[in-house]
């Protein structure tokens, strides 16, 4: 019966934590075929031969080469050389515990991912925790000894904000599973675009941001609206963005597909086209404003416009035949 110990001389885990790997030796020294996997306490019976057999705790393990020969009892130490570190993540200094927190361990040989309160054994030595809590990422380095324990608590200095968008102002909430969230950095780079950040769908989208000027770019069909705003560390905000928009709901029997265009002729004599949907009929948020349906038939000059004006916060039905 193995044992298996963190460090050399310390104790035997004996916490049912650890797993046992046999596989068998190739004629080179190489793992072959695997035999079994056990978690906790081992005793079995194995076939004469020779085998590897590996000791792991979590991320931290050891292996060994062993010959069986038949009638003996073989009672290896395993040595991990590995210990435990515990990291608590938090949003904000002062916050509870962050279960949306992701955290990244980058130990000595390799990489694992916990979510939330997060424990992970790990190989001694130099060990890089990086926490992701939304759009914000804090990496620590901690010096990791055999058979030690590292508590952490671990601030990422994030804000929290919940977007939703309304029709006008203090108005009716846009409860559409469509809607689109982009926060961007407010501001813009050289070429005059700006750094995206996060993206979310749907009404009350969540964000956990780092200090910082933003923009929400709010997106429901045709309709498009910014709202700046600002978050510091420990920030609980609701952003409330006005798509002074209103919808329409368009109908045209017979049609092959429907289009919506800008009133306003260009200094050529076209109107801008603002969307197309095939079939006959269609509904869109659309901003408030004057805009021309045209329904398209299949067959050629038989085409119908209506003009139709939108007032934010109001319903419109046309029909276009």
């Amino acid at each position: 019966m193995p044992s298996v110990v963190m460090a050399e001389g310390g104790p035997e885990i004996s916490d049912n934590s650890n797993a046992w790997e046999i596989y068998k030796a190739n004629a080179d020294g190489s793992r072959g075929d695997q035999v079994m996997t056990e978690y906790g306490e081992l005793k079995t019976n194995l076939e004469p031969g020779d085998y590897i057999v590996v000791g792991r705790d979590d991320e931290a393990r050891s292996e060994q080469k062993i010959r069986i020969e038949a009638g003996q009892v073989y009672k290896p130490l395993f040595t991990l050389n590995g210990g435990t570190l515990v990291i608590h993540p938090h949003a904000s200094q002062g916050s509870e515990i962050s279960g949306e927190a992701r955290v990244d361990f980058a130990y000595p040989g390799g990489s694992t991912t916990h979510y939330g309160d997060a424990k992970a054994t790990v190989p001694a030595g130099e060990q890089k925790v990086t926490v992701q809590i939304g759009a914000g990422t804090v990496t620590e380095t901690i010096q990791l000894a055999a058979g030690q324990t590292v508590e952490k608590d671990v601030v990422v200095g994030v804000g929290h904000a919940v977007l939703n968008a309304f029709y006008t102002a203090g108005g009716d909430k846009a409860d559409n599973s469509g809607i689109s969230f982009e926060i961007v950095k407010a501001k813009k780079k050289i070429d005059g675009s700006r750094e995206s950040v996060e993206h979310s769908y749907g009404p009350d989208s969540k964000f956990w941001l780092p200090p910082d000027d933003y923009v929400a770019l709010t997106t429901l069909d045709l309709a498009v609206a910014e709202q700046p705003f600002s978050i510091k560390a420990g920030d609980n905000q609701d952003i409330k963005v006005a798509l002074d928009a209103g919808v329409l709901a368009m109908s045209a029997p017979g049609a092959y597909s429907i289009e919506v265009f800008s009133s306003k002729k260009d200094i050529e004599g076209k109107r801008k086209s603002l969307g197309l949907s095939y079939g006959d009929s269609w509904q869109q948020t659309i901003p408030a404003g004057d805009y021309v349906v045209v329904r398209h038939a299949s067959d050629q000059g038989q085409d119908k416009e209506t003009p139709v004006t939108i007032k934010a916060g109001e319903r419109s039905e046309i029909t276009v035949q």
